[in-house]
């Protein structure tokens, strides 16, 4: 940093009592407390320093009255927080999303695969736009916009967190590429996407009944595992141990990036039983084994909404989706007493706060946990007789009862003579 530059300035002083230094460079004078200003061909640049960075622009003047004011306009703004260089000004909404493609495509990130649709909407709509020039009012036409054109208000969600993304990125890149006050505030909608009502046991085995072999088989390891869609469908016999009836994820497969385990219980065993006498698939030359366990004729199992969708009209849930399989599969592990840890190491949750999200409470459970305990309550020997809402006596009842007292008196027959103490009952 120059030495000889000043982080403050003082705004009280007028532009023509700034006395320039001396320099021995006759296209540069130093300013005191603000820079200096220096000749670009027959026009003036401006250049000052603020937390080790520096900042140069042009002054656009070939006067050096006007130079020297533009360089204390700009250490002003600057100090206030409102400075915009002229290459932020140059920073459109789509260089700050390529900030965010970037940095998903080093960090690894599983969700870079619809990172592009989203990126794709919010460039099509903003990108040409200055950076600096997004508002609030900017924001919401474009969520009218998407809402009009029948997106969902988590889709727009979505979007919005990536921009809201891009301008983080950009303000911690160094130098900045935009200050901090210039990110727009960016609301997004309220999102009221809580399922409410998840598929019960009854519903299940209805569901598997209207769904052809190979879905019907995924769909029952999901509903009894709470595993996600992709690592059901993507489930290979390298991760079989049969012998062992063990399942074992390597890091890469489950969405947290870690190995997971999963003992077979019985009813599991004999569905990968019989999706090992599935392995073989015709070819033209001959059987052949396919690696994946749940396959359709030998090829994996991507699309199927056409026979869901049949399946879950035909049952009566038109709503229900195959994630919903895992929040049953949650549901029957709370409901069956299974612990929190124990079931999150099943379905593959990292933090009990994303578990409990998918924990539907419903009204059947408050019923059965308030009859729990009560009856706990009325049971117990100690508080059978005066527990005051048993409907066998009201409280003012009991509170009647004589409450019975022993005196123990002890007489004297003579002065220093005890006799046996007499017992006495009032």
């Amino acid at each position: 940093m120059d030495p000889h530059i000043s982080d403050t300035a003082d705004s009280k002083v007028p532009v023509n009592e700034l006395a320039p230094l001396p320099s021995v460079e006759p296209t540069r004078i130093r300013i005191p407390g603000f820079g200096s200003i220096y000749r670009r061909g027959m026009r003036w640049a401006v250049e000052f320093w603020k937390g080790g960075v520096q900042h140069r622009e042009s002054a656009r003047t070939k006067s050096e009255q006007e130079a020297i004011a533009h360089l204390r306009k700009r250490v002003e703004e600057l100090a206030q927080g409102k400075y915009v260089s002229a290459r932020t000004e140059r920073v459109t909404v789509a260089d700050l999303l390529k900030l965010v493609t970037a940095d998903y495509a080093i960090a690894g990130n599983r969700s870079g695969r619809t990172l592009k649709y989203r990126v794709a909407a919010l460039t099509s709509e903003l990108g040409h736009l200055s950076a600096t020039k997004i508002s609030p009012s900017t924001v919401e036409a474009y969520k009218a916009k998407r809402l009009s054109e029948g997106k969902a208000r988590a889709t727009i969600n979505r979007e919005l967190a990536c921009l809201r993304r891009a301008y983080r990125l950009a303000e911690r890149s160094r130098p900045p590429l935009i200050s901090a006050n210039s990110i727009p505030s960016i609301e997004p909608y309220s999102e009221d996407n809580v399922r409410q009502a998840p598929l019960d046991y009854r519903d299940y085995v209805a569901l598997l009944a209207h769904l052809p072999a190979p879905i019907a088989d995924a769909v029952a390891f999901a509903y009894l595992t709470g595993w996600r869609r992709a690592e059901v469908l993507g489930l290979t016999w390298r991760e079989v141990d049969r012998a062992r009836a063990l399942i074992t994820l390597p890091p890469a497969r489950p969405q947290n990036a870690e190995s997971r385990e999963l003992p077979l219980s019985p009813t599991l065993s004999g569905l990968i039983e019989k999706r090992w006498q599935a392995r073989l698939v015709g070819g033209p030359s001959g059987p052949r084994v396919c690696e994946l366990v749940f396959h359709r004729d030998g090829e994996p199992v991507r699309d199927f909404r056409s026979a869901w969708w049949k399946a879950v009209e035909a049952i009566g849930k038109p709503g229900l989706l195959f994630h919903d399989l895992r929040r049953a599969a949650l549901t029957n592990f709370v409901q069956s007493g299974v612990g929190e840890q124990v079931a999150m190491r099943i379905s593959g949750h990292r933090t009990p706060s994303a578990f409990r999200r998918y924990r539907i409470v419903s009204t059947d459970d408050v019923r059965a946990a308030l009859a729990r305990t009560e009856s706990r309550l009325t049971t117990d020997p100690h508080n059978s007789a005066t527990f005051p809402h048993n409907f066998k006596s009201t409280v003012q009842e009991e509170a009647r009862v004589p409450i019975r007292k022993i005196v123990i008196v002890r007489k004297l027959t003579s002065p220093g003579t005890l006799h046996p103490a007499g017992t006495h009952r009032t």
